[in-house]
């Protein structure tokens, strides 16, 4: 039985982003990402992804 991941890095760091921007922190990104670094993305989701990852390591499906 596994108990679960209760501290997820990327969870925390997006949370504290989203309140210090008043929930405008995605689009900020956006903005910076394209206007001054000419890219389509700016990897919000890819870097929260990975740093769930450096303090959980769940498993991906389900395993019958």
């Amino acid at each position: 039985m596994k108990l679960g991941c209760y501290i997820k890095l990327g969870d925390i760091v997006e949370a504290i982003i989203t309140i210090i921007t008043l929930g405008n922190g995605k689009s900020i990104a956006m903005y910076i990402a394209k206007n001054v670094f000419g890219k389509d993305s700016c990897g919000c989701e890819e870097r929260r992804i990975f740093l769930n990852q450096l303090t959980c390591k769940e498993e991906d499906g389900i395993k019958i």
